[in-house]
C-alpha cells in the first residue's frame, strides 16, 4: 500500500470520527430545534449539515456513519424518530450523490444546484412514502392512512425546508473551507 492511500485512509476516519462527533453533540444538546409552525411535532434543526459536509470532503459511506450515529442516538428516546431522521438525511445525501458521484463537489454552480434540488426532492419522495407506510403503523392510535395521507402535504413541506437547511449548509460550509484550505479539495 502507497503512503498517501494510508494517509487518505487516515486523514476519512478521522474527519468522519470528528464529523461524526458534531452531530452526536448537536443530537444530545438539541442544539438550535425550531418547531415547524403548521405543524409543532416536526422540528427544525441544523444536524444534517454535518452529515452533508461528511459526504461532501469524505465520501457516501462516512455520511452513511455519521447519518447512524444520529439514528443511535436518537433511537435512545424513540426509535422510530430516529429512524426516520436517519432515512430523511440519508435521501438527501443520495439525492446528492446522484448527481455528484464521481464529479468534485467544488465543480460549477449549476452541478451543485442540481445536487441540491435532488436531494431535496428525493428526500421528500422518500419520507412521503415512508409516513404514509409507517404512521398508521407505529402510531396507530393517531393516525389511520387517511390521516396519514391528510398531513402529508405538511410533512412534504417541512421536509422541503429541512432539506434546504442540511443541504445548503452543508454545501456553504464546504465551500468557505475549500475556498480557504484549497489543499482540501477532492
Amino acid at each position: 500500500m502507497s503512503r498517501y492511500y494510508i494517509e487518505r485512509k487516515s486523514v476519512i476516519a478521522a474527519g468522519t470520527a470528528i464529523l461524526g462527533a458534531v452531530v452526536a453533540v448537536l443530537e444530545m444538546s438539541r442544539f438550535l430545534r425550531i418547531p415547524f409552525p403548521l405543524f409543532p411535532l416536526l422540528k427544525f434543526d441544523v444536524v444534517g449539515i454535518p452529515m452533508v459536509i461528511t459526504y461532501l470532503f469524505f465520501g457516501l459511506l462516512p455520511s452513511v456513519v455519521t447519518c447512524l450515529i444520529s439514528v443511535a442516538i436518537i433511537s435512545f428516546r424513540s426509535p422510530f424518530s430516529g429512524s426516520m431522521k436517519g432515512l430523511a438525511e440519508f435521501a438527501t445525501i443520495l439525492g446528492a450523490y446522484l448527481i455528484l458521484r464521481g464529479k468534485n463537489p467544488t465543480t460549477s454552480y449549476k452541478i451543485k444546484a442540481f445536487a441540491m434540488a435532488s436531494g431535496i426532492f428525493l428526500r421528500v419522495v422518500v419520507m412521503a412514502v415512508a409516513n404514509i407506510l409507517f404512521l398508521p403503523v407505529f402510531y396507530s392510535k393517531y393516525y389511520t392512512t387517511q390521516t396519514a395521507i391528510m398531513v402529508l402535504p405538511l410533512i412534504c413541506f417541512f421536509n422541503a425546508i429541512q432539506g434546504a437547511i442540511s443541504i445548503l449548509g452543508g454545501f456553504l460550509v464546504h465551500e468557505a473551507v475549500t475556498r480557504r484550505l484549497p489543499s482540501l479539495r477532492a
